[in-house]
């Protein structure tokens, strides 16, 4: 089953930071995309959600994105509680 991308149910994506330059890459790279270093699988992942309105990454558990301050919709104090 695949999740689908949706207002109400945005994809969650799963990320860890390279052993070399650190750059936030998916957690299942073999490689960095950015300096192009080999990663060893430490078990250390963050889960991150686009944004809807700018398409930046921030954490899921945040309750607005910290690139432009859209709220989170899968954030649970305040889901149902503010109207967009």
């Amino acid at each position: 089953m695949v999740a689908t991308r949706t207002k109400s149910n945005p994809k969650l994506h799963e990320i860890t930071f390279c052993v070399e330059c650190a750059e936030p890459i998916p957690a299942r790279a073999l490689t960095c995309f950015h300096c192009g270093a080999g990663q060893k699988r430490s078990g250390k992942t963050v889960r991150v959600v686009f944004c809807e309105r700018c398409g930046k990454d921030y954490p899921v558990k945040a309750m607005r994105c910290i690139h432009c301050g859209h709220r989170n919709p899968r954030d649970p104090y305040i889901k149902g509680r503010i109207s967009r």
